[in-house]
């Protein structure tokens, strides 16, 4: 007798998964499975509330309602300055550009810049206040030596070729180019003598063990004095024979030197192994997780100190495999480190060099010069660059939703938003993308894998992109 077989179909396991709660950028807390919370991909969104928002923007500098007139145009090696001077009485925002034996310079509400001959060749590179007569000056350093700056007239300090300077203790302090590099030091309270004698000024040469000395902080009533490997204590107060120095820190991998910035009760600074902070005594990681970033653009570092804020610029022209961010310019990428909270936020495809933090009682702002404008621009947060939409992504890594061998089906997202954004999904070797429009609640995806990466990107004025959530059904 013939039985007609009757078969049953097992219904898949079907689960909802929030994509992410958007807490963050951070590598080493990156996850198979959802919610993915932290991400290392991320460019120019900001977290807020569970929420990817508006990151920074950049906007051209206003300082009282007054901005300043267009640039000079400068070819070669050159230097930018920004400091505030006293001016008439008042204090003024007063910006410099050295190069080839010129400097131009423009003081708050000047209409025009003005230029002066100098007595060196080369462009100035570094610089740093020194008050003579309690009147603040500005030196300024290169490979012709270090000049200072007063009264509209430029006066030579000494011949040297010079790395770096600083002011401590009423000397000033240079790096000086040799066969390690050395540290020299001028008579106290009196930067134009030079002379190697007991009561005036000296120099400190450095074997070479930790690499070339390229950088001096005064930090903590003590001088730091940072070479290519590690790091030296100089504690120099008072009369040079009480002077001491000590090696306090040798580095596994190379130390940026142009990174290198005093941040409130740390200095900051990126190398081959992150980004650390260091206290005086001990230095600690800050941060891994901006590695791959940094391994090309060290050479290009501008670093600043704002509001808690280490800021460091860079250029970085690695082509992303998402197609995003590819055009090659100096300086394309900016990290925003909170000393405190430890966030980070990553700004791409903008061009921003030669950073400078403006602290002041009534203005606190990051000044710098870019490539797409004319004049001096801020950091704002604004969310826009130079008034127009940035375009922002979020990616999180390979989710295989905590059970690898198991083919996944993704249904539908559903989701609310304020404005339409591209939800993506990479798998199987294909990118599939839709857009998510506020006038919808839900959208079929219906894809097949065993894993997958998904991302977000958007390019509106202001984003404001809550937690999708994702319906799941487990294959067998």
């Amino acid at each position: 007798m013939y039985y007609e077989k009757k078969y049953s179909l097992r219904k898949p396991e079907r689960k909802k998964f929030t994509l992410s709660n958007f807490v963050g950028y951070d590598e080493n807390k990156k996850s198979r499975t959802l919610p993915c919370d932290y991400v290392d991909c991320v460019f120019n969104y900001g977290f807020k509330n569970n929420k990817l928002v508006n990151s920074y923007g950049v906007s051209k500098f206003k300082k009282g309602g007054y901005e300043f007139p267009p640039l000079p145009e400068v070819k070669g090696r050159h230097g930018v300055f920004c400091t505030t001077m006293i001016v008439d009485d008042l204090p003024r925002f007063t910006a410099l550009i050295s190069y080839a034996g010129e400097v131009a310079f423009c003081v708050q509400g000047d209409k025009e810049w003005r230029t002066m001959k100098t007595n060196k060749s080369m462009a100035h590179t570094q610089g740093t206040i020194y008050y003579v007569n309690n009147e603040p000056c500005l030196f300024l350093a290169g490979d012709d030596g270090v000049e200072w700056f007063a009264n509209n007239i430029f006066y030579v300090a000494m011949g040297e070729p010079v790395l770096d300077l600083c002011v401590h203790y009423e000397r000033l302090f240079l790096v000086v180019k040799g066969i390690h590099n050395s540290v020299w030091f001028s008579q106290a309270g009196n930067p134009m003598v030079w002379e190697h004698e007991i009561d005036k000024g000296g120099y400190i040469n450095f074997d070479g063990t930790v690499g070339e000395v390229n950088v001096i902080r005064s930090f903590n009533n003590y001088l730091y004095v940072f070479c290519d490997y590690g790091i030296y204590r100089l504690t120099a107060y008072g009369d040079q024979t009480q002077f001491n120095l000590k090696k306090i820190y040798t580095s596994s991998g190379r130390i940026y030197a142009k990174s290198v910035t005093v941040c409130g009760e740390y200095i900051a600074f990126a190398g081959d192994e992150g980004i650390f902070l260091f206290d005086g005594y001990g230095v600690s990681r800050y941060t891994t997780k901006v590695n791959h970033l940094l391994s090309e653009g060290y050479d290009d570092i501008y670093a600043c100190y704002s509001r808690n804020k280490y800021i460091i610029s860079f250029t970085n022209e690695k082509t992303t495999d998402y197609g995003l961010y590819n055009e090659k310019r100096a300086n394309n990428m900016l990290l925003i480190f909170d000393i405190f909270d430890k966030s980070v936020n990553v700004m791409r495809g903008v061009s921003l060099k030669y950073l400078c933090a403006v602290n002041e009682k009534t203005c606190c702002k990051v000044v710098a010069i870019s490539d797409d404008c004319d004049t001096f621009v801020e950091l704002d947060d604004s969310g826009l660059y130079l008034g127009e939409p940035m375009l922002k992504y979020w990616e999180s890594g390979e989710i295989d939703f905590g059970r690898p061998a198991d083919v996944k089906l993704l249904k539908s997202v559903e989701y609310s938003a304020k404005n339409e954004y591209y939800l993506g999904i990479i798998c199987n070797g294909e990118r599939q993308e839709f857009l998510l429009s506020p006038n919808e609640k839900k959208k079929s995806l219906y894809i097949k894998a065993k894993e997958f990466k998904f991302y977000i990107r958007s390019d509106n004025p202001v984003d404001e992109i809550l937690p999708p959530t994702l319906v799941v059904d487990f294959l067998k």
